[in-house]
Formats: C-alpha cells, structure tokens, sequence
C-alpha cells in the first residue's frame, strides 16, 4: 500500500484502545543500494554479494536470503543448546509485541521525548545510524527531530512489522525509506569503522549476551562514533511513585488498568520476557569500558536510564 492508502484506511476508523494492531510494511530501501556495507556476520572480511533472493559470501560459502527487501542473517545462523531459554523468552515478548496497546504508545512518548532532549541524541543530522532491538523502526521518527537527514538501519532478530498506532503519529514512517536487517546484536553484520551511531533503546535487557553487543557496536563504530543506550532499571515502582495502593484502586484509571490486565491475560503476554534484569548502571559503564568505550554522560530518572559512550579517536 502506498503511503496516501494507508492513511485513506485509517480515516474514519474507529481504534479501541485494546484491539489487535493493524500492521503495515515498512517502506524499506532496495538491498541492492547498500549491500557494499554489509558482511557475514562473525567476519570482518566477509564481502556479500546479491544472487536474486540470496545473498552469498564467497569467502566463507555461506548464503543469507534477502525477502521484501528484508535482509535475514538468522535463518542460516546456527543454533546452540544455549539458546533455547533466549529463544522460550523471545517468543514471549513477541506476544507483548503483537499485543502492543495505544496505552503503551502513548506513555512510552514522554521517556523517548526526554531521552532525546536530555542526551543531545535527538538533533542528531547527516548522520549513520544502526538501532539494534529496533523492533518496528519506529524510533527513527520518534526519536529524532530531523529523520529525513538520518541514514537508518533497523537490526532486529525478529520480523517485526508498524503498528497502525505509530503511523498515526509518525506518518512519516510511511514515507522514509529505512534500511531493513534481521540480525543477533551480538554479531552484527556490518563492516568495521562503518557507523556515526550505535544505539539501543529498551532493547539490551533481551538480548544474548550484552558484552558481546558492546564489542560488536565499538567494531562497526567510526572512531569518535557514539554508543547510546537507554532502557529500564528494575527499581520498584514505589521507589518513583509515592501513590498509594488506596488511592490508585479508588482513582479514574483503575478500570483501565483492569482492562488492560485481562487483555495481556487474553494474549498470552508474560510477566517477565527479559534474558537480563540491571538495577544500576555499574554493569553498563563497565562492558563498555572494557571494551574500549569512554563514558561521555549518563543518568537514571524515574525507572530509566541512558548512556552515551564515545569510541576514541
């Protein structure tokens, strides 16, 4: 569908709060324009080309496909019997995912929007930028102020398609021509020295192995090339709420919260889909220091937390 259908769909359309998503394809950028950028995933020298709907490395004789304009390094990635509890946990999320709710959107909007203004992140133009855990893509126009300037790789190890609800606040996500990667953090198949921005947002506490993602972002980074990173701590609500249980059971939003309790029920989304949980950010600031990363700024407000890291000149 083209951008002028889409929104001629959704005129008139009444959206429950709680019902399932409409989704759409994301307008994504022909392979063919940046395949040059690309390599095997563990292997630097890994040059690919394009066959039709595969994509070959002659160096090591591996083959990826490349579907919709959709670059998949994880079908031909080799599973280990480690992986089974990340994979149980992945799936998991995914019902959250497709079970994502307008409620979730919309508080999610204020933490991008302080995120962006509080790190310097969100002006960023003319700009490289590879978002891992990108999930939909759509931080490409959410988070940052000037998206058209911005050269976006989404790196995510699922298919994850836009929602109707980002679309109609970001339209744009229609319109851009974002750059489509499915692909582990921990093997990112980018050349070295090839990005201004690595960045990672409410992403690192699903992934494998966060210290290999820190070895792989300083990698593909151009020296002085940025790492920012931003998620949640598990720090109890009652650390930043001072409401009382009392006053949240007798207020306005208590059968909301009902109703989004017996929708998550309904779709099957767990309580707790994450392969990691951080309380501080001592475990960050120290994988990235050991990995070569110089902490330039960090803070914790409320539950979240960001980190920006530059890799040296």
């Amino acid at each position: 569908m083209t951008p002028e259908q889409i929104y001629l769909n959704l005129i008139d359309k009444e959206r429950n709060i709680y019902e399932p998503a409409q989704l759409f394809h994301q307008n994504r950028e022909n392979v063919s324009n940046y395949i040059e950028n690309m390599r095997s995933p563990g292997d630097n020298e890994g040059v690919l080309s394009l066959d039709g709907n595969h994509v070959k490395c002659a160096k090591n004789g591996k083959v990826f496909t490349k579907q919709d304009e959709v670059l998949d390094f994880i079908k031909a990635t080799e599973k280990k019997p480690e992986d089974k509890e990340w994979e149980r946990l992945n799936e998991q999320f995914l019902n959250y995912h497709k079970s994502l709710s307008v409620y979730t959107l919309l508080n999610s909007v204020p933490v991008a929007n302080y995120l962006a203004l509080k790190s310097g992140m969100g002006n960023l133009k003319d700009k490289t930028v590879v978002d891992v855990g990108a999930g939909t893509g759509h931080a490409w126009c959410s988070f940052f102020q000037y998206p058209e300037t911005i050269d976006y790789y989404l790196v995510d190890p699922n298919l994850r398609l836009l929602h109707d609800q980002f679309i109609r606040i970001y339209p744009k996500l229609t319109q851009l021509k974002l750059k489509h990667v499915m692909a582990f953090a921990e093997e990112l198949p980018f050349k070295s020295n090839f990005t201004d921005v690595v960045m990672s947002l409410s992403a690192i506490d699903h992934f494998k192995d966060y210290k290999a993602f820190f070895a792989e972002a300083f990698r593909i980074l151009k020296p002085g090339g940025t790492l920012f990173l931003s998620s949640h701590l598990d720090i109890p609500a009652s650390a930043t709420d001072s409401t009382k249980t009392s006053q949240k059971l007798l207020s306005d939003t208590f059968f909301e919260r009902l109703a989004r309790y017996l929708y998550y029920k309904r779709s099957k989304v767990g309580h707790d889909d994450h392969t990691y949980h951080f309380d501080s950010l001592e475990p960050f600031e120290t994988g990235m220091k050991e990995k070569g990363f110089v902490i330039e700024k960090s803070e914790i407000f409320k539950r979240y937390f960001f980190v920006v890291a530059k890799k040296p000149l």
